[in-house]
This record gives structure tokens, C-alpha cells and sequence, in this order.
């Protein structure tokens, strides 16, 4: 069973959201668009802390606007089998009257937290459904929840920076009961380490565990600090990590990832266990799967280390919603496991892939295009969709001379000849990212054109937001028309004396130079003459990208 749906309506920063899960979401979008919101949600309502949370006055939506709260507010959670039938297996058999028969071979069970708000008084209510919303009438509903809690506990990891420190006397407590069984999964860990992988020695694997106890730092703050010890250097903690202890955290990374390593892996997430108690005073048994909400796991961690500890988590088999502001990470996350969050006038809307709509072929290029050589690119607001590199370097410098920045617009200017328009188009309407496309006006920009125009209407737009053509058969031809023929003549060598055609002038001046070199001149001389000399049709241009782009700010 795994959190499949949330569905929130009138709670704190959300006014309407509906969002699928998968086992690995990573969440992303501005601030203020709903991502603590969504997190909060899960937090309280599945939190294994008591008692349940009771809503209060802060927790109602204000209005757009307005200083107006909703009083009414609403979080339903669906759970769903992994498997078909596996309702019956003997984890799930206190679950049994929660069940509901779904349209397709799984069961699921919908649970909703709702809370009214009148006089100042906030009264909150739980229960379960079916699959009409109506109400299950039960003998007794806690029961039922605190067995969903048991199972599927949220435990949401942060910075340890800003966590609230652990109370003395209870931490000492939990400590005494969880270091000696700590120390001996180490031991176990260290001996299977070494069994699986003889070339590592006690001395390497040693540096290893200082890198994990870096990386278990960033969350757990104190406690991590105390647990990890060299056991033959006096009790002593070590927190300086070198070079070689990353290096060995990625070969224990390796190791633990073949098919046969299964008890190493089990050893590492019992590890792993100790720390989520210590945290969260709750003890976890061989039933529970916690559902891990991982925030920014970026902030303090160098891009190769990033990834070193994004292996490591990938190792346990747990529903994760992670959410990160980083292109580093996201580029080694699949494109369907992304989930884009943009806030509309009354809603939050959630954009995923739809894997299906795309072939292997498409979602090979997109993953090469977009998620490993820009993966920034995904953060865009809208993207402007070019041939090729001289309209990037063209573009991005003509927008700032009219005053357009596109980083802090939020477009991202990308070149779609490598990867194909038709699944960059597809991608884009699929993640909820405005876009606008400019063609040649050759045959194959006719063709690029059709298919802009044709996705166009597929989300009732007009050309005219979508689609920019060049008079002209390519950016050459159109900017020497455009008033800077003197620079291609000058670079060719060729004197301006109307006896040589254009084309012959441009051929030999991108002979003697190259097409990016040309543009970066043009942009140059633009820059000197003034923004009146850049052609109006890319000013027109810009002002619609930008007003694309403005429309999700």
C-alpha cells in the first residue's frame, strides 16, 4: 500500500489542490505555491506524535487578496494497493472494513480530515469513505486511524538547523536504549561491507560511515554526533570527512545495489531506523513503512556529494516526497517522478508527465534534452523555442538590450533542432510551462510552424502567443535585411556594392567565422546603435514571452 492521492481544499496556503503520488515525488515550484502547504498537510495528519492534530484559526486559507479565511477546510488522503488482493495480507487485516473496490483491479481506502470554523471556534472531524465521498459507518474511527499512522507514519526531514532541539532528559533516555544496538548493526555492517567487497579495509570503511554521518548530520543535528564513534579510538567523534570518506560512501553505494546485497541493505535501514527514533519518539516494528518528506536536501550538501546521498536514500524501498530547488538533483531524477506545483487565482495546480502520450523514443530525447543537459530548465516559467545556437546567444542578449531579463522572467531560451519540437511542445503543456516558438521561414520552418500552431489549439491559444516566423529563410538573411548587412560584408570581406548577393556574403561569412560568432557581433552592434535597431518583430517577441511568463508569477 503507498499514498496515491491529496486532495486539500481551504487549508493554509491552498485554496484547491489534487495531486497524484507515485513511490518517489520530488515536488517543485515557486515560493508561495504551495509546497510547505501540501508537506504541512501530510505532517500533521500523519504524524505518529499524540495526540491527532486538532485545526485552529491559522489554519484556514485567506482569500486572494483579501484578509478574508474560508471556514471550511478539507484534506482527503487515498491509499492504494501495490499489488492486487494484497488487502489480504496479514498487515493490512485490521484494515479490512476500510477497503473500497476501485474501477480497476485495486483497492483502496479514502480517509478525510475536515474542520469547520464558526464563532471563532474550530471543530475538526475524521472519518473514512467510499468511493461516493459518503461517509463509512464504523464502530469506532480512531482505531482505524492510529492503524494507518502505525503503518504509514510521515516523517519529514529537514534541515537540522532549524529543527527544535530534543529535550535533554528524553534524548538521554532514547540514547541509552538505542546506542548499544547501534553499535552493534555497525559492526555488522562493517564485517558484511567487507565480506561483499574485500578490497575495502576496516580503515576505509571507517571513513565511509564519517561521510554517512555527515550526510545524517544534516538532519538529525546532535544525535548523530554522539552515535558515531570510532570504536578503538577512545570514544572520540569524528566529524571531518575527507575526500576518501565520500569516495567509499559511493562504493558502499555500489555494493549495497546489487540485486544480492538485500541484507546489507537491511542492516543500513536499521541504521537508519535508530536515527528516525531518536527523532521522532516513536518506535518503528517490521509493519511500518514511514512515508519520508526530504526538504531541500541541496542546501548544505556540494553537488557531487548531492549525489552520493541521493543513492543512498534510492536504497530503501519507502514511499519518498522530497522537494529541492536544485537542477543538480532533478537531473538525476526521472521526468515522471517530478511533480511541478503552480499556483492559479483559485487553485494549486499539480503538472506531471503522462508517460503514456509520449514514445520511448521521445522520452529518451527529453531525458537527454532537458533533465541532464538543462535541467534548469524545468524550473522555467515559459520557454522560448529556437533552432538553434545562434538564436540562443541572439536572443537572451537582444532581450536584456529592450529590458527583458529572462532569468528573472523566469524564460529559459532552448534549442529544439537536437531534440525535436513535437516533444518539447508535449513536455511543456504536460508540466504546465508556458512556451513560444520561433521558426525560419524555410520548408523546415513551416513545418516546426504547423506544429506550434497545431499545439496551439490543442490548449486553445492562438498563433499569435505561440508562434513567431521569420520573413526570411533563416536569422541570417533576416538580420542583414534587418539593417546589419554591414557586419556580415565587413567579416566577408566583401564590399557592400550590391554586385554580390546576400547569400553568397552571409555563406562566406559564416566560412570566415561561425554562426554564434556572427550573432554575438550583431548583438554587439545593436547594443551600440540602440534598441531601435533591433528588428520589431523579435521586440513584439519578447513582450509576449514575457507576458507568458508573467502570467504564472
Amino acid at each position: 500500500m503507498y499514498l496515491q492521492q491529496v486532495e486539500i481544499s481551504g487549508f493554509r496556503g491552498i485554496n484547491r489542490l489534487s495531486l497524484t503520488l507515485d513511490h518517489n515525488t520530488v515536488l517543485i515550484g515557486e515560493n508561495t505555491w504551495g509546497k510547505s502547504s501540501l508537506l504541512d498537510a501530510l505532517t500533521i495528519l500523519l504524524s505518529p506524535k499524540q495526540p491527532l492534530y486538532q485545526f485552529s484559526q491559522h489554519d484556514f486559507h485567506h482569500l486572494v487578496d483579501t484578509d478574508e479565511q474560508v471556514n471550511n477546510l478539507q484534506i482527503i488522503l487515498v491509499f492504494c494497493e501495490n499489488q492486487s488482493n494484497s488487502d489480504n495480507a496479514n498487515r493490512f487485516k485490521s484494515l479490512s472494513a476500510l477497503w473500497i473496490e476501485g474501477n480497476d483491479k485495486y483497492k483502496r481506502i479514502y480517509y478525510r480530515v475536515s474542520a469547520e470554523r464558526q464563532n471563532n471556534i474550530v471543530a475538526t472531524e475524521r472519518c473514512f469513505l467510499d468511493k461516493d465521498g459518503n461517509k463509512l459507518v464504523l464502530n469506532d474511527n480512531s482505531k482505524y486511524i492510529q492503524q494507518i499512522i502505525r503503518l504509514y507514519p510521515v516523517l519529514r526531514l529537514r534541515d537540522a538547523r532549524f529543527s527544535r532541539p530534543t529535550a535533554a532528559e528524553s534524548y538521554d533516555a532514547d540514547y541509552k536504549k538505542t546506542s548499544v544496538k547501534f553499535a552493534s548493526q555497525l559492526q555488522q555492517l562493517t564485517q558484511a561491507l567487507i565480506k561483499a567487497s574485500p578490497k575495502l579495509s576496516h580503515e576505509e570503511i571507517e571513513d565511509g560511515f564519517v561521510a554517512m554521518q555527515q550526510l545524517l548530520g544534516y538532519y538529525f543535528a546532535e544525535q548523530n554526533m554522539r552515535l558515531f564513534n570510532r570504536p578503538h579510538k577512545s570514544n572520540i567523534a569524528y566529524h571531518s570527512p575527507n575526500r576518501r570518506g565520500w569516495r567509499v560512501l559511493e562504493d558502499i553505494n555500489r555494493i549495497v545495489g546489487k540485486p544480492e546485497q538485500h541484507s546489507i541493505r537491511l542492516i543500513i535501514w536499521q541504521l537508519f531506523s535508530s536515527f528516525l527514533q531518536l527523532q521522532s519518539d516513536f518506535q518503528l516494528n517490521s509493519d511500518t513503512r514511514p512515508i519520508l518528506i526530504i526538504e531541500d536536501p541541496e542546501t548544505r550538501l556540494h553537488p557531487i556529494m548531492l549525489s552520493v546521498a541521493w543513492r543512498l536514500l534510492n536504497l530503501f524501498s519507502l514511499q519518498r516526497i522530497n522537494s529541492t530547488n536544485s537542477g543538480e538533483l532533478l537531473s538525476q531524477v526521472p521526468l515522471e517522478n517530478i511533480c511541478r506545483l503552480v499556483r492559479n487565482s483559485n487553485q494549486v495546480v499539480a503538472y506531471r508527465l503522462k508517460t503514456n502520450r509520449l514514445s520511448l523514443e521521445d522520452m529518451r530525447r527529453l531525458s537527454f534534452h532537458i533533465r541532464i543537459n538543462r535541467p534548469s530548465a524545468l524550473f522555467a516559467r515559459c520557454w522560448l523555442l529556437v533552432e538553434g545556437e545562434t538564436e540562443i546567444w541572439l536572443m537572451n542578449e537582444l532581450a536584456r538590450q529592450c529590458n527583458y531579463h529572462f532569468e528573472s522572467e523566469g524564460v529559459k531560451v532552448i534549442e529544439f533542432a537536437q531534440c525535436g519540437l513535437k516533444p518539447l511542445l508535449k513536455f511543456a503543456n504536460s508540466m504546465g510551462i508556458e512556451w513560444h516558438t520561433l521558426v525560419d521561414g524555410d520548408n523546415a520552418g513551416k513545418q516546426y510552424a504547423d506544429s506550434a500552431i497545431a499545439f496551439a489549439e490543442r490548449i486553445n491559444d492562438t498563433p499569435r502567443d505561440r508562434l513567431t516566423t521569420l520573413p526570411a529563410s533563416d536569422m541570417e538573411h533576416f538580420l542583414y535585411r534587418e539593417g546589419f548587412s554591414d557586419i556580415y560584408h565587413q567579416i566577408a570581406a566583401i564590399p557592400d556594392n550590391g554586385k554580390i548577393s546576400p547569400r553568397r556574403v552571409i555563406i562566406k561569412a559564416i566560412h570566415r567565422t561561425s554562426k554564434p560568432d556572427l550573432a554575438i557581433e550583431v548583438a554587439n552592434r545593436a547594443a551600440e546603435k540602440g534598441v531601435n535597431s533591433i528588428p520589431s518583430l523579435l521586440r513584439h517577441m519578447f513582450s509576449r514571452v514575457a507576458w507568458l511568463a508573467r502570467g504564472q508569477s
